[in-house]
């Protein structure tokens, strides 16, 4: 099995339900895990154009989250697992969403969403 991990894209972004959530952007940590089909241990050739580009699945964070505000993390983790899902060759995937210091006596509160390709 292969799998992609992109740990701790920072990004700002509108997000939350709190007054002054909703005034200022925040900084937020996403981080993406993602499973690949079944399929040879190497790639046909050594091309970006045999393997999924994981500059995508980056760009699908960030476009996602800066697409404008957003109440919840789950609506975030969601919509973002559900580009990742449609990616060529994508069997399953795992977002999580977290903001740090949030509160005072912890590192951040984190939402996590898995899903699996239905194909």
């Amino acid at each position: 099995m292969k799998t992609i991990h992109i740990e701790k894209l920072r990004v700002q972004a509108s997000v939350g339900i709190l007054p002054h959530e909703l005034e200022a952007k925040q900084q937020l940590l996403i981080s993406l895990f993602v499973e690949l089909a079944d399929g040879p241990l190497l790639p046909e050739e050594d091309s970006v154009a045999h393997v999924l580009d994981y500059r995508h699945l980056r760009a699908s964070a960030i476009r996602h989250a800066e697409s404008g505000h957003i109440n919840m993390l789950e609506t975030l983790a969601g919509r973002i697992l559900q580009d990742l899902l449609s990616e060529r060759g994508v069997s399953a995937g795992t977002v999580s969403v977290t903001k740090p210091n949030i509160f005072p006596d912890c590192d951040g509160v984190t939402v996590s969403v898995t899903g699996r390709n239905p194909r």
